[in-house]
């Protein structure tokens, strides 16, 4: 009787644990932090490239056609960046990130955020890059949505949302 009590024990626990929490999905559908993490750091190479080249459009480009709506001026952010930025931009490390999936029945959304360390031969920065790799319900959202780049030196500014970040210090 207790080999029996013990065989349906095991046979119970490895159906719960076999069972995937999320209703209609396996674990193969949640987002690979792994993936997300070379994504990431795609993107930000991709940006140094157009910073270091002044390529104004390609900047324009990466992101989503929301944050281009959202954003204030997006060419004034852009032509911000290129004065911000000190030297050719030479070597990066990246210092945190995090991954945001949201979705029901088969319809999610994917938000990545990743911080990184960017240094020249003359200064550091901190980029900050919020980005929709994934939108299934509107896909005119996905691509960055925020990216804000600060030299570590200067104040700590106010942050704004949409768009390229060009910091703002209200009256003291």
């Amino acid at each position: 009787m207790s080999k029996g009590v013990i065989i349906l024990f095991f046979m119970a626990n490895v159906l719960l644990l076999s069972s995937c929490p999320f209703r209609g999905r396996s674990g193969t559908d949640m987002p690979n932090k792994y993936n997300q993490d070379e994504l990431a750091d795609a993107r930000l190479e991709q940006l140094i490239e157009f910073i270091n080249n002044k390529d104004k459009d390609s900047i324009k480009a990466v992101f989503s056609e929301q944050a281009l709506n959202e954003a204030k001026d997006i060419d004034d952010g852009a032509d911000y960046l290129f004065t911000l930025i000190d030297g050719n931009i030479e070597t990066w490390e990246k210092i945190g990130g995090s991954i945001d999936e949201t979705g029901d029945y088969g319809h999610k959304t994917i938000k990545s955020r990743f911080r990184y360390d960017v240094y020249t031969d003359k200064e550091q920065y901190l980029f900050s890059i919020l980005e929709y790799t994934q939108n299934d319900d509107h896909p005119e959202n996905v691509g960055v949505y925020c990216l804000k780049i600060i030299n570590v030196k200067d104040e700590e500014p106010l942050f704004s949302d949409a768009g390229i970040y060009k910091p703002y210090y209200p009256e003291k």
